[in-house]
């Protein structure tokens, strides 16, 4: 399939073409629920809540103009595709799902003892045949390195998403650490195994000002994702859009990808935790605090328009 014949996969099973996805979420969760607890203590949990809190969020950002959510959630940390499609059904946004394998260590047994090839086989078979039996194709695949860094299995679950993305064209989103440069071991791998790495997105490299560093990461031609606007216990927020700033004004405009990373449910943490932490997490701060500081600062609205319909759209076309 050539890339202008694109058609993207929406929870609920429709398609879209990626020109009309309008303003757009690229990196964002639903619901982010451990698998084992939810499995083995359902009386811990209230889908109802869950959901309501779902509505709520992607409303709000709809009421700024939001057409699109794309959401990371994917094996491992709860990918639910029914529950995206009451979401989708609920506020009328697109919801893009994808594939992968969330961990910072170790695969489940079942694929260690069978190879990458069975890691690489289930993810294909979302993206060509659908999630969890049903009729939503995932529309790109996750890969994911954390602060223990390139572990074997970390490394083996990386290595499939690469493979996935050769067969079926997908781009790759990706979770990274900047603590350890991590970002790095993405890109050598992603080269390594044939990659083209203007179709993916280094994911959490707005953890850092250190714009050296995340120029190394550009000058490789990923995007890259300046997507945890809110999570302040990382970097603040004013550092945040100071760095957007500057790499818009440096040239970059055209590889960056702006986003929250937000979970209306999130159990690894108590609720309570997480509203104290980091108060101004949202699924709207981009528009309320970040847009209008870039605003004062020279950023025109052809501009923001860039970052936030056009890159979303050509990370799935090509460039």
């Amino acid at each position: 399939m050539s890339r202008g014949m694109v058609r993207i996969s929406i929870a609920g099973g429709n398609e879209i073409d990626p020109g009309s996805m309008g303003l757009t979420l690229f990196h964002e969760h639903l619901r982010l629920i451990t698998e084992v607890v939810r499995w083995n203590w359902p009386h811990l949990y209230n889908e109802d809540e869950e959901l309501r809190r779902a509505i709520d969020a992607v409303n709000a950002a709809k009421k700024y103009g939001v057409k699109t959510i794309i959401d990371l959630t994917v094996a491992g940390i709860g990918r639910d595709v029914r529950f995206n499609e009451k979401v989708a059904k609920a506020t009328g946004v697109n919801i893009i799902m994808g594939t992968g394998f969330y961990t910072y260590t170790e695969l489940p047994f079942y694929f260690r003892n069978r190879g990458i090839d069975s890691l690489v086989d289930v993810f294909i078979h979302d993206i060509t045949v659908g999630i969890q039996e049903t009729s939503t194709k995932a529309a790109f695949v996750k890969a994911v390195i954390d602060s223990p860094g390139l572990t074997k299995d970390v490394e083996m679950a990386i290595r499939a998403a690469a493979k996935a993305h050769i067969k079926t064209g997908v781009p790759i989103i990706t979770h990274s650490f900047v603590g350890n440069k991590s970002s790095l071991d993405l890109i050598r791998i992603f080269k390594e195994e044939g990659v083209d790495l203007a179709r993916t997105v280094i994911g959490h490299v707005g953890d850092t000002d250190d714009i050296s560093l995340i120029e190394q990461i550009l000058r490789e031609g990923a995007f890259i994702g300046l997507d945890r606007f809110g999570l302040d216990i990382y970097l603040p927020l004013d550092r945040r859009i100071k760095t957007t700033i500057e790499l818009i004004k440096r040239g970059w405009i055209d590889q960056l990808l702006l986003s929250h990373d937000y979970c209306p449910t999130i159990d690894w943490y108590p609720p309570e935790v997480v509203r104290s932490t980091v108060p101004d997490w949202s699924l709207t701060l981009i528009f309320e605090k970040v847009i209008p500081r870039m605003r004062s600062e020279g950023i025109t609205e052809e501009q923001i328009n860039r970052v936030l319909i056009d890159n979303p759209r050509r990370l799935f076309t090509g460039r």
